[in-house]
């Protein structure tokens, strides 16, 4: 009976011991939960004070998570001078651990559930460097251009929506569908940044190129040539008209709509990941929320 009662006791602590644990790791859950839900909002100066708060405390030592969210949020304020200048060691060092998440099983893990996140990161950091480029200051932007392509790599896209476009025939589209058929004889071309050949495009020289085969010339970068449209409403936007994306009002990025009129908003552009490709704007997150409006020439 003795012995009985000794091992029910002992079987209480365990129990007891593991509802503990149990407790601590579901709080834990929820903390990297409420970080990724805030940086998916784009409140990245709360989550770099979560994630400090998390690398500060032991219990969080087995998990990738807290250093991911704090560079994560460290990279996303490299577009702001000041920030630039004052954080250049941890800029840096949030380089260099995402760089070595390839290097352990954990840290591909994190690569793989977290692609989506790591892709628009890449992304928001290359439209920065190509706004950088285009109003002058090289210097700044061939410093994290180079920076970036060596920590952050393109990875291995995962199959995506297969994106086609169709010609409607109407006579007043003809040169439109023309532009896109000539574009499409682009595809797969690389990106460069400040490219405007088939050596390589960056975003607005693919614009430029296509539009100066049919006798159509586009200021040089992408802010001009949304600046210089004619400004159209989503539901008049269809196939030749161009597409621009930006944060805060800024432009840095552009592209060209294949659709008809009242389909899925879908363009060809020259991707910093990708090169030129076709892309659905509507299936993609990072496209959609980013997109600023329509112009046309």
């Amino acid at each position: 009976m003795e012995k009985f009662i000794r091992t029910s006791r002992l079987l209480q602590r365990i129990l007891f011991s593991l509802l503990i644990i149990s407790q601590k790791l579901n709080a834990q859950v929820a903390a990297f939960d409420r970080m990724e839900q805030l940086y998916s909002q784009g409140h990245y100066r709360m989550v770099y004070r979560r994630a400090v708060r998390c690398l500060n405390k032991p219990e969080y030592d087995y998990s990738l998570f807290p250093q991911y969210y704090k560079s994560l949020a460290t990279l996303q304020g490299i577009q702001r001078d000041g920030f630039r200048q004052r954080k250049a060691t941890q800029i840096r060092e949030s380089l260099e651990f995402l760089a070595g998440l390839s290097l352990t099983q954990k840290g591909k893990e994190l690569q793989r559930t977290h692609f989506n996140e790591l892709e628009a990161l890449t992304l928001d950091l290359n439209a920065w460097i190509q706004w950088t480029l285009d109003r002058g200051d090289t210097e700044v932007a061939e410093y994290y251009r180079r920076l970036i392509q060596k920590s952050l790599p393109n990875q291995k896209l995962p199959a995506g929506i297969h994106v086609s476009w169709s010609a409607s025939n109407a006579a007043e589209l003809k040169t439109q569908e023309a532009m896109i058929a000539f574009a499409q004889t682009l595809e797969g071309i690389h990106y460069v940044w400040g490219g405007f050949s088939k050596e390589g495009f960056d975003c607005s020289g693919f614009t430029s190129y296509v539009f100066n085969e049919f006798g159509i010339k586009l200021p040089r970068v992408s802010a001009e040539q949304y600046e210089n449209s004619t400004k159209i409403s989503a539901d008049e936007a269809r196939i030749g008209d161009l597409v621009f994306f930006g944060k805060d009002r800024n432009i840095s990025h552009v592209g060209i709509l294949v659709n008809q009129l009242g389909e899925p908003k879908k363009m060809i552009h020259a991707s910093s990941s990708k090169g030129v490709v076709f892309q659905s704007i509507e299936d993609s997150e990072y496209f959609s929320s980013r997109l600023i409006g329509f112009g046309r020439y």
